[in-house]
């Protein structure tokens, strides 16, 4: 079973249309038990089944088909973690493609991402795998109005794609993708893709540095390998994220999650060298210090957010971790201006 996440900036992009819509992003957040705090947090990733439903309420929400054009329009570099960084500074737009192309699963474990050349250009051709079911198409149009955007960024420029195609079928009103492509558009095709002439990919790009670029290429390598490395755990990891606040975790809840048995839970975790008691702890004390350096944050929502039954469990737990009260703790990182 595979657990699909979707990365923080992602979410940070559909923030800000909320926000430009005048929606109150923060309740439907909430609704879906998303971590506010958390978004814009390069490092962060949130469950996609989380992340598809905010698309779902965010459409239903501001009552927008063309939502997905007005997110894309708030992509920039971060959107795409340090990938998107190595495109900015790329020798060319066709090199930045080819990382994009290359990277596309740090963004989401779901996007499938293909850059190639052709007879008369390069097409970028980009997919969500969803598990048979049809993706929201949306997602498609950030996806490929957000790259030419991003590249017309990078390049302060306008570009001329050659065609665009769309798995789906028209919207009703056509005219905002006509005002981003401005190129022929196909709807109703057998793949998601944009073509571009080659003239416009293969110049250069103005701020280039390949030797950083190949530096956060590194960078980029090292992020995926952590993110598929060891990656049972890592899924069991995730499906706890969200279980902490509501209650102690328990591998029964956790194998339900993960539509597996208990025992199954349990023998591949120890076929890596863990366990569930391990993965909880771990997790639990990562995320502690994380909110703890929160001012905001009392020690007793620290307590529930974590899924301890009491501030004083938290405080035992603490202790055996670090040798320190959580107050105690607290307050010598505000000493040291660490907050």
């Amino acid at each position: 079973m595979s657990l699909h996440t979707g990365l923080s900036a992602w979410v940070l992009a559909i923030v800000h249309a909320l926000e430009k819509a005048g929606v109150d992003y923060a309740a439907l957040l909430e609704r879906l038990d998303m971590d506010a705090s958390r978004v814009g947090d390069l490092n962060h990733r949130y469950l996609q089944h989380q992340v598809t439903d905010l698309w779902k309420l965010a459409v239903e929400t501001t009552g927008d088909p063309n939502f997905g054009l007005k997110v894309a329009r708030q992509v920039r570099p971060s959107t795409f973690h340090v990938v998107g960084y190595a495109m900015a500074c790329s020798g060319t737009l066709a090199r930045a493609a080819e990382r994009f192309a290359h990277s596309a699963r740090l963004i989401s474990d779901s996007a499938r991402v293909d850059f190639d050349t052709v007879s008369d250009g390069y097409r970028l051709v980009v997919d969500l795998n969803t598990g048979g079911e049809p993706p929201i198409y949306q997602t498609i149009d950030t996806m490929l109005a957000g790259f030419l955007l991003l590249c017309e960024w990078i390049v302060d420029h306008p570009l001329a794609p050659l065609e665009v195609s769309f798995r789906h079928q028209p919207p009703v009103d056509e005219r905002e993708y006509r005002s981003i492509f401005r190129c022929p558009i196909r709807y109703g095709q057998r793949r998601n893709s944009i073509l571009f002439p080659a003239a416009d990919l293969d110049q250069a790009i103005p701020a280039a540095n390949e030797e950083l670029a190949m530096l956060l290429d590194e960078m980029a390598s090292r992020y995926i390998a952590t993110r598929f490395d060891r990656r049972f755990s890592r899924q069991v990891r995730d499906t706890l994220i969200s279980q902490l606040p509501h209650g102690q975790p328990s591998k029964a809840a956790a194998a339900r999650a993960m539509n597996m048995t208990e025992r199954t839970l349990l023998r591949r975790l120890h076929d890596e060298n863990t366990t569930f008691k391990e993965l909880l702890d771990k997790l639990r004390e990562e995320l502690a210090y994380d909110y703890l350096r929160r001012g905001d944050l009392s020690i007793e929502s620290i307590a529930d957010l974590l899924g301890f039954s009491s501030s004083s469990t938290f405080s035992r737990a603490f202790v055996q971790w670090t040798g320190k009260r959580p107050s105690d703790w607290r307050k010598g990182h505000r000493e040291f201006g660490w907050e």
